[in-house]
């Protein structure tokens, strides 16, 4: 999509995603009209202008959200498959939020034993 198509999608004026591409502050209601358009998460405009990176969210066929499953360790995929499962059936969850559960997930799994840091493929 070029900038036309977003500030459209979104609903704004291309001023107005403009400012946003060059960093400059807009009102947070304007990331939340972005955001689905480019197909991230709540609250990932934010994690982004602080150095975070955003939580991409796909659109299916059937309507669900989900973002690509990374390759890496076990924990990775376990983490993945947390954040499919969280965007599929919520589109209220920020990426703050679906990045705490999915170290939670994690966390609780290691803690049982049945994952560790150093799992491989």
């Amino acid at each position: 999509m070029n900038k036309i198509d977003v500030a459209r999608g979104a609903q704004i004026q291309i001023n107005t995603y403009s400012k946003i591409e060059e960093g400059k502050p807009v009102r947070p209601v304007t990331y939340g009209k972005i955001e689905p358009v480019i197909g991230w998460a709540r609250g990932s405009c934010l994690d982004v202008l602080q150095g975070a990176e955003p939580t991409v969210i796909e659109t299916q066929q059937a309507g669900a959200a989900v973002s690509p499953v990374r390759q890496g360790d076990l924990a990775d995929d376990v983490a993945a498959a947390v954040q499919d499962a969280a965007v599929s059936v919520s589109d209220s969850l920020t990426s703050a939020e679906i990045r705490e559960l999915k170290r939670r997930v994690v966390e609780e799994l290691m803690k049982r034993g049945r994952l560790t840091g150093n799992n491989r493929d």
